[in-house]
């Protein structure tokens, strides 16, 4: 089996290792995936298999999350009909399909005729014990999410090896009637999940014991009946939620003095807004990252602009950017101790422009570029999305999803890649002190 200290297994001890997986759990050899290293020290790469239900998972959006054992899951979906969870845990390097939505749902009897599940757009939240995910079945932002019978809440249960569809269980069968869920927020002192809905910034709150969400509404301020709400939120020791909404590159006219800002809501109070929490571009949070505890949360818009939060007080600051040709960033990875952090760009139609690798000194606040993605292995080729935030094994590996976007041939043609990266093993590969 694998070393866990090294994670450096030979291809026949990979394969070995994989069928005496699926020899132990009578699983499906198309139901796991064993990892295989990259060309460049460092890295493994899987690919996310088919569903038995038919799903062919070609995307995967801001879905991918870890849990404090170290263990990682992957949302995978084909954004039209169907949406599936993964786990990989390292010490084996096994990647299996733990549930999906229409499966759970159909299982608690809360699958409607011809209803889909485009994505779970969420990033696989650890609250109670278990692995939260939520779904998102329009995204435009319009009126036209009121077709829609509303987003379905699923907790993983890692004892029982079961997604359960939460929902089943609330009115009508669904978190929130016609909206999607884009973001979770977990409060585990509290038990509340708080979710960011889709196409209207609203703020949902699931109670844990209750099991029941309540729409909280949104900032009064607020001047569009659609928005752009932000994919990252946070808690405070204080129990205050954290969160932001617009970005110019979804929706303009864009009124700076209401959504170029950071706001909040204090349970007992409502909400509110920090006009002096400046975003320095007309662009809301889109990935983030608390370390020690929440003492400390590194966050940044989809063009690498980092800020970070400071529980104590509470303060704000920004720090710089960390790539500085307006390339999209949907990746962002912060080290325990807080001084690094890793960022993967998406291709974007600039000419020469090519996902790449790079690193933010957070102290120092300077940026350097370590490689392009297809430097780690030739199978990135036509693999220009890439996304995915906090999430770490408790081996220092950092995990992302990449996938075709309809800019390239492979384009709903293949299936998610899922990569794992050493940043101290790579860099020493690549040569970078």
């Amino acid at each position: 089996m694998f070393a866990p200290a090294t994670w450096r297994p030979s291809l026949p001890l990979l394969f070995l290792s994989f069928l005496a997986l699926v020899a132990a759990t009578g699983e499906a050899s198309a139901q796991s995936v064993a990892a295989r290293p990259g060309a460049v020290d460092g890295s493994w790469l899987w690919v996310l298999p088919d569903t038995a239900n038919g799903l062919r998972p070609t995307q995967s959006w801001h879905a991918t999350g870890s849990t404090p054992s170290g263990d990682i899951y992957v949302g995978g979906m084909d954004h039209a009909t169907n949406s599936a969870l993964y786990r990989i845990q390292p010490a084996t390097g096994i990647l299996s399909y733990v549930g999906d939505a229409k499966s759970a749902s159909s299982a608690a009897g809360n699958l409607k005729p011809d209803e889909t599940f485009e994505k779970f757009h969420t990033r696989p939240t650890w609250i109670n014990d278990k692995i939260h995910v939520a779904t998102m079945d329009y995204s435009t932002i319009d009126a036209g999410y009121l077709n829609e019978r509303g987003s379905h809440l699923y907790a993983f249960d890692p004892a029982s090896a079961k997604l359960t569809d939460l929902s089943a269980a609330e009115p009508g069968g669904v978190s929130a009637p016609h909206l999607s869920v884009v973001t979770l927020a977990p409060d585990p002192v509290r038990k509340v999940l708080y979710g960011a809905a889709a196409p209207t910034g609203e703020i949902l709150r699931y109670d844990i014991i209750t099991k029941r969400t309540t729409n909280l509404g949104r900032p009064k301020r607020y001047d569009a009946p659609y928005l752009y709400a932000g994919r990252f939120m946070w808690v405070d020791s204080r129990g205050k939620l954290y969160f932001s909404a617009g970005n110019t590159a979804y929706v303009t006219p864009y009124n700076a003095a209401i959504y170029q800002h950071i706001h909040f809501y204090k349970p007992g109070t409502g909400f509110g807004e920090l006009t002096g929490w400046h975003l320095h571009a007309p662009r809301a949070i889109e990935t983030g990252q608390c370390i020690s505890g929440g003492a400390v949360c590194y966050l940044a818009d989809d063009q690498s602009r980092i800020y970070r939060f400071t529980d104590k007080g509470p303060s704000w600051a920004y720090l710089g950017r960390a790539v500085t040709t307006n390339e999209t960033a949907w990746v962002f990875h912060v080290t325990a101790d807080g001084k690094r952090a890793y960022v993967i760009t998406t291709q974007s139609t600039a000419p020469g422009s090519v996902p790449a690798l790079y690193e933010y000194d957070l102290v120092k606040k300077t940026s350097r570029r370590l490689c392009a993605i297809k430097d780690i292995d030739p199978a990135f080729d036509g693999y220009d999305r890439n996304t995915g935030y906090n999430a770490w094994d408790n081996q220092g590996r950092f995990y992302f999803a990449s996938f075709p976007s309809a800019r390239s041939p492979l384009f709903g043609k293949v299936n998610v890649r899922v990569t794992a990266i050493d940043p101290a093993r790579l860099k020493a590969a690549l040569g970078v002190p």
